[in-house]
């Protein structure tokens, strides 16, 4: 990967890595696409970044992956995208990027925990569900498990939690459940409608309209071993799974590299 940092009409540092040998003409109109965030919100944007990767480029129906976020107001905004090339990825990826710097951006951070609000931000993403990067598979043997924290900051409400995962363009979201203590999971489900994953017999089951809440597959703690093992037969997209050695809710899931993460609660 190569790297370059430009100036936005914005005045604020763009951050852009593309594979070595990526042409220059082709850089500069990712960033021009990259400096379009500025018209969303009249807040200083920073860190403002896009990685562009092709993982399959020697197939030509190979998708280009498009990752980019910024921090708006101390808040981090992500949002990925696929295209047919590099260009067309990153305007999918800005125009994501961009209805989160407006629903986030001076009024709405008011009202991104409210029920109106998030119906309104799966609206604006019921088209993007299938539209995902597909992960790169490798035999099991050989997935390395990568251990990561998960990006929710703290104990939070379901609300707040739900809001992360749409901020953060996020497949799921691991977070502790400030009410119940309960490491739970808020996730996208391909029917477009939001999924709440709980331990058996949380009291979070049922809590509300807005989440279609489930309990963990399995009725009692399991290995982390276990749970592997079920991912290497299925490739699930993610598991959740609450773990025998420290009671803690993990999620395992297949990265876009081939290998596993493991997401551990703060």
């Amino acid at each position: 990967m190569t790297r370059e940092a430009v100036v936005a009409e914005t005045e604020a540092p763009i951050d852009i890595s593309v594979p070595k040998g990526f042409p220059q003409s082709r850089k500069a109109e990712v960033r021009r696409r990259l400096e379009k965030l500025g018209r969303f919100t009249d807040e200083p944007l920073l860190g403002v970044r896009l990685t562009l990767r092709n993982p399959a480029s020697h197939s030509r129906s190979a998708k280009w992956m498009a990752d980019a976020s910024a921090v708006l107001n101390g808040r981090l905004l992500a949002a990925h995208a696929t295209g047919p090339e590099p260009v067309a990825a990153t305007d999918a990826a800005v125009e994501r990027l961009g209805r989160q710097l407006r629903r986030t951006a001076g009024a709405e951070v008011a009202r991104r925990n409210e029920p109106r609000g998030i119906a309104k931000a799966l609206e604006d993403l019921a088209a993007d569900v299938h539209d995902r990067p597909v992960a790169r598979l490798k035999p099991p043997e050989l997935r390395d498990l990568i251990r990561t924290r998960t990006w929710a900051p703290g104990p939070e409400g379901m609300f707040d939690a739900v809001a992360d995962l749409l901020d953060l363009d996020l497949h799921f979201l691991l977070f502790t459940h400030v009410r119940t203590g309960e490491d739970v999971v808020v996730y996208r489900r391909d029917d477009g409608r939001l999924g709440l994953l709980h331990p058996p017999r949380s009291p979070l089951a049922g809590e509300n309209d807005i989440l279609a809440a489930e309990p963990s597959r399995y009725p009692d703690p399991i290995t982390l071993e276990r749970g592997r093992g079920e991912m290497d037969v299925l490739n699930h997209r993610f598991l959740y799974f609450i773990d025998a050695a420290d009671g803690r809710g993990k999620v395992i899931y297949l990265r876009h590299d081939g290998d596993y993460g493991l997401v551990v609660p703060e």
